[in-house]
C-alpha cells in the first residue's frame, strides 16, 4: 500500500537523523537534549500528519499513486449534494415538490395521503404509489443537474487531453434500500492512447428514505382500511425507525416517520374514520 510505503520511508530517514544527531550532539549537554527531543516531535508529527492527510483525503491519494480518474466518482461528486437536499425538501411534504390538498400544522403545510372530509368514514388514498411518486419528483428536480454534471464530466476528460464523443444526456432516479440511485443515461466515448466507451454512468447516494416510503405506504393502507394504525407494531420490526403521531382537533393525524441513525424525515397527514365531538366507540 501507498501510505505503507511513505511510513516505511519516513521512518528509516527518522532513525538516520535519529543516528546522525547522537553521534554529531550526544556530547553537548542539557540544552542540546531538549533540542534533540524538540526535533523527534517536529518530525513524529509531520509522519502523523501525512498519515493523516492519505487517510482522510482519498483523493490526495489517488493523485499520489496515479490511479485512473474515476467518471463514477467525480460524477457522485458532483450531483450528491443537490440529491441530498431534494430528498430532505420532498419528505418534508410527502413527497411532493407542489403538495395539494395539505393541513396547516406547526406553521408549515403538512400533504395528505389519505383524506376523508366526512366523519364515520375511512380514508380514500390520495397517492397509492408513495415511492413511485417520490422518485418522479425527485427526478425532475435532480436531473437538470445531473444533465450539468455530464457536462462537466466531458470538459474534466478533454482538461485532461482525451478527446471526448458523448450523445445528449438523461438520468433516471430510484430510490432502493440504503441509497438513491441515479442512472446517467450519457453515452461517451472517451479517447488518448486507446478508446473506452461507456453506455452511461450509476451513482448511489446514500439514504434510508426506502424503508420510510414503505412504512409510510402500510400506515396508509391500514387507514384507509381500518381508520387508524397502530405504531407499536413497526417499531418492533424496525428498531432504527422512530414514528411520531399526533392526533390533532379535527381528526387529522400527523405522522414523521425518521430514521435515528440518518435523522432523515418523512412526513405526512391523514384524516379517516373521524368522530365528531362528544362521541366515541
Amino acid at each position: 500500500m501507498l501510505q505503507e510505503a511513505v511510513i516505511l520511508l519516513l521512518r528509516e530517514e527518522f532513525i538516520k537523523m535519529r543516528k546522525n544527531y547522537k553521534e554529531k550532539y550526544c556530547k553537548k549537554g542539557m540544552d542540546n537534549k531538549r533540542g534533540q527531543v524538540a526535533i523527534y516531535i517536529i518530525v513524529a508529527l509531520v509522519i502523523v500528519g501525512i498519515i493523516l492527510v492519505l487517510y482522510l483525503f482519498p483523493s490526495v491519494r489517488t493523485t499520489i499513486s496515479g490511479a485512473e480518474f474515476s467518471p463514477n466518482s467525480y460524477l457522485k461528486s458532483c450531483v450528491e449534494a443537490d440529491v441530498k437536499t431534494a430528498v430532505t425538501e420532498l419528505a418534508q411534504n410527502g413527497g411532493y415538490s407542489k403538495p395539494e390538498g395539505t393541513i396547516l400544522y406547526q406553521g408549515k403545510q403538512i400533504k395528505y395521503l389519505c383524506y376523508s372530509s366526512d366523519n364515520y368514514k375511512t380514508c380514500t388514498v390520495q397517492q397509492p404509489m408513495i415511492k413511485s411518486n417520490f422518485e418522479k419528483e425527485l427526478s425532475a428536480i435532480v436531473t437538470p443537474k445531473a444533465n450539468d454534471c455530464v457536462k462537466q464530466l466531458k470538459a474534466e476528460y478533454e482538461s485532461r487531453g482525451y478527446s471526448v464523443s458523448a450523445a445528449s444526456a438523461n438520468s433516471q432516479v430510484s430510490i432502493i434500500p440504503g441509497s438513491v440511485r441515479i442512472d446517467f443515461i450519457a453515452p461517451m466515448s472517451i479517447t488518448k492512447d486507446s478508446t473506452e466507451t461507456y453506455n452511461g454512468f450509476d451513482v448511489e447516494v446514500d439514504s434510508e428514505m426506502y424503508d420510510l416510503l414503505m412504512t409510510a405506504q402500510s400506515v396508509i393502507e391500514f387507514e384507509s382500511t381500518y381508520g387508524d394504525s397502530e405504531t407499536t407494531l413497526y417499531l418492533q420490526y424496525y428498531p432504527d425507525l422512530k414514528m411520531e403521531k399526533v392526533v390533532l382537533s379535527d381528526g387529522s393525524t400527523i405522522y414523521k416517520l425518521s430514521n435515528v441513525n440518518t435523522k432523515e424525515e418523512f412526513v405526512f397527514a391523514s384524516r379517516s374514520l373521524v368522530w365528531p365531538p362528544g362521541y366515541g366507540l
